[in-house]
């Protein structure tokens, strides 16, 4: 019986060891050191604004004839936009005030379907390098003298994309005659 006493004492004695010994791990080492009165660290973070700064132009001639071509009546320059920041954006109009008082009798539409006094405007991703769309297909179309937010463009961190104005025109709109579109671009990140 005390044999059988012995060997029990013995592996509870191991046993109440290595329980100790394991939780001792949890604890500190012998080396190491406390840091302030509550061992907690104090990490603050600060949110820094990314700077954005996008190139694009200020002025935008474009002609507008029911001879040209296809069904984009419009004739316009390459119009680049490129991204000098380190974030991504998307280009906005939010919104675009238009003049037609030169064109008597004419009203805006939002294309690309317009009537016989109608004009419609808009912008279009270049798809081919170098060359101006022929078709209406996915034009971002603009609204006329009203609030809007449509999204025109995206560009990544330092870089650039191309657009163009694309439009039509019904035939009742006069022609030889001056009009001005000025859409309200505004850059976000995206």
């Amino acid at each position: 019986m005390k044999r059988k006493l012995s060997a029990f004492l013995a592996a509870v004695l191991i046993i109440s060891l290595f329980v100790v010994t394991a939780g001792a791990s949890d604890a500190y080492q012998s080396g190491d050191i406390p840091i302030g009165s509550s061992n907690e660290v104090l990490m603050v973070g600060t949110i820094v604004p990314s700077i954005m700064s996008v190139t694009m132009p200020t002025y935008v001639p474009f002609h507008v004839s029911r001879t040209v071509e296809g069904d984009n009546k419009v004739i316009s320059p390459r119009i680049t936009m490129t991204n000098n920041s380190s974030v991504p954006v998307s280009l906005d109009v939010i919104y675009t005030a238009v003049d037609l008082s030169n064109l008597q009798g004419t009203s805006w539409a939002t294309g690309p379907e317009v009537g016989e006094n109608q004009i419609a405007l808009g912008f279009q991703m270049e798809t081919q390098a170098n060359q101006m769309p022929s078709t209406l297909n996915q034009t971002t179309w603009l609204k006329a003298n009203t609030q809007e937010d449509i999204s025109i463009m995206s560009l990544t961190a330092y870089g650039s994309g191309t657009m163009y104005v694309v439009g039509t025109l019904g035939n009742a709109v006069p022609e030889n005659n001056t009009f001005s579109v000025i859409p309200t671009f505004v850059v976000r990140q995206a």
